[in-house]
């Protein structure tokens, strides 16, 4: 498979309602001595993409539900949608299906 044609695989995906991001460890911007766990994600519904962000520091996962940075928004085009993204920290060359449990 070619890698133009890969890295529009996932674009090809979401324009079909798939979901597709990706779940990393990394250091926040703020602090590089802490690790969160950090999850983006983006979906077309009903014509508009929508995001997903997610970020819960390492040490407060038992308790995530009160520390966690969650973020869903919606965009009318697919550039705003990743500059978002992008502009939290995200790697679109990293978007693929989620396993398990999706974040939408």
């Amino acid at each position: 498979m070619s890698g133009s044609r890969h890295k529009g695989s996932w674009k090809e995906a979401v324009e079909r309602g798939r979901t597709r991001g990706y779940e990393c460890l990394r250091s926040p911007p703020a602090d590089s001595a802490r690790e969160e766990l950090v999850q983006y994600a983006i979906r077309k519904t009903d014509g508009r993409y929508q995001t997903y962000f997610f970020a819960v520091d390492l040490s407060k996962m038992g308790i995530a539900e009160d520390c966690a940075e969650e973020e869903l928004l919606e965009f009318g085009d697919l550039k705003a949608a990743l500059d978002h993204l992008c502009s939290r920290g995200a790697d679109p060359e990293r978007f693929g299906p989620f396993k398990g449990q999706r974040p939408f």
